[in-house]
């Protein structure tokens, strides 16, 4: 066996998916694995993969055929298949694709550095897709986060059963980190000069465990000192109890905007989905966010097609669209997963069918959003930057609280994690511009 310790890591997915690749390298590091930039420096290739969709498993099946040349040019490279994919398809991955060495679901990454020298000294393919329903990861902080937020995955699983959804069977049940395991990650990225964390959960607000509902857990990671904002993803609208709101609504650094899946406006395909309520009480928590949180933004997932929706029931999520005003949507046609309970009802709606209900939510959100923006214009907001526009148009990129994208010109005084009073100027899709009115906090860079 090579005495090479180098593995390169590809994450495919959620925000999750990214906080769990942190766990694996933390796991790897320990192990002697150093990590490099680029595939053909590696040792061991590993894909850290999704399955909420078709095309995200497409994707990283047309990669491991990428990946093949590596071996082809040197064969003790090894490639392994990691995450919600690994544990949907198991030993059927291997069996699809001869070159993956490796096949590692979601509760066995601290096996992992086992399983690589495993395969590599037996020179035969290891598979570990053993669930555990009390684990969890935690990472350690990063050193260049997303966005200029550190994600920290609080929940692992799911215990709801969308009938759409993979996440149960690849993710596992609802488990919960301890409140002092995720105060103690928010105090070590603070410490490392952190300002901003965000909260990630498959259904994040189902939080719960002895020492903490999720409303008392938000509320201590908020009075962190040094920490300046907090965000919280994704939301499940029959775990908003008023407490929650009130929560958001009593501390200044937590975000008042909320991801909250709706998926469709008729009561009947939410049965069929077993979304667990109806629209009438997705409005009603909406109405009471809105009460307590002025600055309130709402985003949503939409999913057209579903298995027997009829033109009313479509009718019927453009009619919630109008009322609910949503300022971002991720708008999907529904597309048949595997080992999924929708996958044994009638897939009846035919593709154009879908394809036509796709485009006038679309275009409908379009519509909405620019009525919306533009009663934005002449606003002034409080803006923290996050990088430097990758367009090279000599702006900052920055972000509400409430999760609203902003460019701010450049400036030689300026820099990221520095907070700023802007006034609005314009919007394009969901970006705004805006021109600077003052610099109210500086970030040093510098950590504690």
């Amino acid at each position: 066996m090579s005495d090479q310790r180098r593995v390169y890591i590809e994450t495919y997915g959620c925000q999750m998916n990214l906080y769990d690749s942190r766990a694996i390298r933390d796991n790897l590091s320990a192990a002697g694995w150093s990590e490099v930039e680029s595939p053909d420096q590696a040792d061991v290739l590993l894909m850290n993969t999704c399955a909420i969709r078709d095309g995200a498993e497409t994707r990283v099946l047309g990669r491991i055929g990428e990946f093949q040349r590596y071996k082809y040019e040197r064969p003790e490279v090894k490639i392994g298949v990691l995450g919600c994919m690994a544990q949907r398809l198991g030993e059927e991955l291997h069996a699809r694709k001869r070159a993956v060495d490796l096949v590692v679901g979601t509760d066995s990454y601290g096996q992992l550095a086992e399983l690589i020298d495993a395969a590599r000294d037996s020179g035969q393919p290891q598979f570990d897709v053993q669930t555990d329903d009390s684990l969890t990861y935690v990472a350690r902080p990063e050193t260049s986060p997303l966005n200029n937020s550190h994600f920290i995955s609080i929940t692992q699983g799911c215990d709801y059963r969308c009938t759409f959804c993979v996440v149960p069977s690849t993710r596992g049940v609802l488990r919960a980190k301890a409140p002092s395991i995720i105060l103690g990650e928010v105090e070590q990225i603070v410490a490392a000069g952190g300002v901003e964390v965000t909260l990630l959960g498959q259904n994040v607000t189902a939080y719960r465990h002895p020492e903490a509902s999720f409303a008392e857990l938000i509320s201590s990671v908020a009075g962190v000192e040094g920490l300046r904002r907090v965000r919280f993803l994704t939301s499940h609208p029959t775990d908003f109890p008023e407490a929650t709101l009130l929560a958001v609504a009593e501390h200044e650094e937590i975000s008042p905007w909320l991801h909250m899946p709706v998926q469709s406006g008729s009561d009947r395909v939410l049965r069929r989905m077993k979304r667990g309520y109806r629209m009438a009480e997705y409005m009603a928590v909406v109405e009471t966010a809105r009460q307590l949180l002025p600055d309130l933004t709402l985003s949503t997932d939409l999913i057209v097609g579903f298995c027997g929706e009829t033109d009313a029931d479509f009718q019927q999520t453009l009619d919630a669209m109008r009322e609910l005003r949503f300022d971002s949507a991720f708008m999907f046609k529904y597309s048949e997963r595997p080992d999924t309970p929708a996958s044994r009802l009638d897939d009846d709606v035919a593709g154009q069918i879908k394809d036509e209900r796709l485009q006038q939510v679309i275009s409908l959100q379009d519509e909405l959003w620019t009525q919306r923006a533009a009663g934005c214009i002449g606003e002034e907001w409080k803006v923290a930057l996050e990088g430097e526009d990758i367009k090279g148009r000599g702006y900052f990129k920055g972000r509400t609280l409430n999760n609203r994208k902003v460019l701010v010109p450049k400036r030689a005084d300026l820099s990221v994690g520095d907070e700023l009073l802007v006034r609005v100027t314009g919007c394009a899709g969901t970006t705004f511009r805006s021109e600077l009115r003052s610099v109210l906090w500086k970030y040093d860079h510098v950590a504690a």
